[in-house]
Parts: structure tokens; sequence; C-alpha cells
């Protein structure tokens, strides 16, 4: 055999093993697990169904609806926990979360003006609160 042909060999037997090496520490990583900012779950079409990201403020969870719209969101920050609920225009119209301070859950009509507020303080105490058209509170209950 050439020394041209030793040297592709070696270069080719070289390459493969470089591969080889490769594909072994990807896969100890995968098994590992893997670590990413953000994941895009997308639809058979390619369009963004779910996201989910990560930055120094927490994960954020965003789910989308077939026309792209963000319909359902979960949160999770210094402050505590949260979800919001959507409608089809992308109007927030239902929220649920705690604080330090409050477990609160609130509803807001189709212009998405807050209606109705309930919550449980840090003390124990529930309140109540239902809200006009124009945000004046119209009933409480603390």
């Amino acid at each position: 055999m050439s020394d041209a042909t030793n040297n592709g060999a070696t270069s080719l037997e070289a390459q493969v093993e470089a591969l080889k090496a490769e594909l072994r520490a990807l896969r100890s990583e995968v098994t590992q697990g893997v670590a990413t900012r953000s994941l895009r779950l997308v639809d058979e079409d390619g369009a963004d169904r779910a996201v989910l990201t990560a930055d120094r403020d927490g994960p954020t969870f965003i789910f989308n609806d077939d026309s792209g719209t963000v319909r359902m969101k979960l949160t999770l920050t210094s402050a505590g926990p949260g979800m919001t609920l959507a409608d089809d225009k992308g109007h927030t119209r239902a929220w649920l979360g705690f604080t330090k301070e409050a477990l609160r859950i609130g509803f807001a009509d189709d212009n998405g003006n807050s209606r109705a507020f309930f919550g449980v303080m840090r003390s124990g105490q529930p309140v109540a609160k239902f809200y006009d058209e124009t945000g004046n509170v119209v009933w409480s209950a603390e």
C-alpha cells in the first residue's frame, strides 16, 4: 500500500473515531439531562403551541391555541406562582396565584376589566370584591 493510501485510511479512521467519541459524549449528556433556557413545542405545521422559558425571574410556560394566541400562562417568580387564562382574543379572563401576602383568584369581562376578586390574606382574613365595568367596587366583604 502506498503512503497516500495509508494517510487517507488513517485520516478516515481518525475522523470516524472522533465522530464516535463525539457521539458518546452527546449520549452521555442526554442521559444526564438536557440544559436549555428555552424549549418550544410545535405542532405538525411548525407553529409554536407551547414555550417553556427560564430567566432570572423564574420559569414561564406559555400555551398557544391553533391560531397562535396565548391562552394559558404559568409563571413562578420570587413573589410566588401564578396562572392566567385568556380568551380567544388573548385577553386575560381569569387568574390564580399567591404571593407572600395573599392567595388570589380573579375574573375579568370580555373587555379585560376586573369584575371579581377573591383572596385569603396571610393573616387568614378572606377578601371578596366585585367591580362594575369601569373598575369601581360595587360590593366587597373583608
